[in-house]
């Protein structure tokens, strides 16, 4: 008999979890947002051996038919933040569901296991979606920061170490991208800061190689192959991008976001990026409606033009 390789072994909900009471998981709606209904703390993925990892999901009501959902995920240098974060609030007042999630950090995983976590909350949202009044054919990803590495990663790749949750079969596709100061490439993120102070670059290299496991400089080719832009050039297909960075970032330089931009070009694929004179990482800026409102609509005319094509 032939054993599977580890990485084809996926990590799904053990068979203990029955013995659970169903009542204590129920998760109800409330209404704590304006204009929405919100299931928080759902659980979308239960790795074998660690936590189980949970999404908020908030869905307008006023708006009729299915509604098409954005999948966040947040930023916090891959060793923090919460799924309440994020630039998000104004989907809502749109006509947009966000699915918020939790992802596995820095402190309890390792690259790529945070990237098939964003995976799991992708493919969650699809099979679930007409309970939740959801549309399946309209799912965006939109990631801040350490964020939107990995949800850009998820967005190109499908699939990457071992998958995670009860649905890997299903398709983790997604109409577009929305991105606001992500990291993209660690091999080059020392060239790439602004201007850097030594204990800044001491920052960012001790964060890559807490995300990796190993001091970034030990193991450079796959440091560098774990580039988005690497991603791109082998992904089978490249959703449309647009990107949102600060000229004046000093925790995640521009040329990050330049990369990644000129890689999805280059391979034939749509991105737009926009450059926020005078934005440090992670400002106010990000979460206003000269930011927020271009990249819904930006978002609408990636569904609408999926859906074109799909008569034709």
């Amino acid at each position: 008999m032939t054993l599977p390789h580890p990485s084809e072994v996926p990590f799904t909900r053990p068979a203990s979890h029955h013995l659970a009471d169903p009542r204590l998981r129920t998760v109800r709606p409330v209404r704590v947002l304006d204009g929405a209904e919100s299931y928080l703390g759902v659980r979308y993925a239960i790795p074998v051996g660690w936590r189980p990892l949970t999404l908020d999901l908030h869905v307008p009501l006023e708006t009729a038919g299915p509604v098409p959902v954005v999948v966040y995920a947040h930023g916090g240098s891959f060793l923090g933040g919460v799924k309440e974060m994020g630039p998000w609030a104004a989907l809502l007042r749109h006509g947009i569901a966000v699915a918020s999630l939790d992802y596995r950090l820095a402190g309890e995983a390792r690259y790529p296991e945070p990237v098939e976590d964003v995976l799991a909350a992708i493919r969650w949202v699809r099979v679930h979606a007409h309970r939740y009044r959801l549309d399946p054919t309209r799912i965006a990803g939109w990631g801040s920061s350490a964020g939107g590495y990995l949800m850009a990663l998820a967005a190109l790749t499908g699939r990457i170490g071992r998958p995670v949750g009860d649905h890997p079969a299903v398709s983790a596709r997604l109409s577009a991208v929305v991105l606001h100061y992500p990291v993209t490439d660690f091999s080059t993120i020392v060239e790439d800061a602004f201007e850097p102070t030594r204990a800044g670059l001491r920052t960012m290299v001790d964060v890559g190689s807490q995300f990796f496991g190993f001091p970034l400089a030990s193991r450079p080719d796959v440091v560098a192959g774990a580039a988005v832009s690497r991603a791109v050039a082998a992904a089978s297909r490249v959703p449309p991008f647009r990107i949102s960075h600060g000229d004046a970032d000093h925790r995640c330089g521009l040329g990050q976001s330049r990369r990644l931009h000129e890689a999805v070009l280059a391979a034939g694929g749509q991105s737009t990026l926009e450059v926020v004179p005078g934005a440090d990482h992670a400002t106010a800026v990000f979460s206003s409606p000269e930011v927020v409102h271009p990249a819904i609509e930006f978002l609408r005319d990636a569904w609408s033009s999926e859906r074109e094509g799909a008569r034709t």
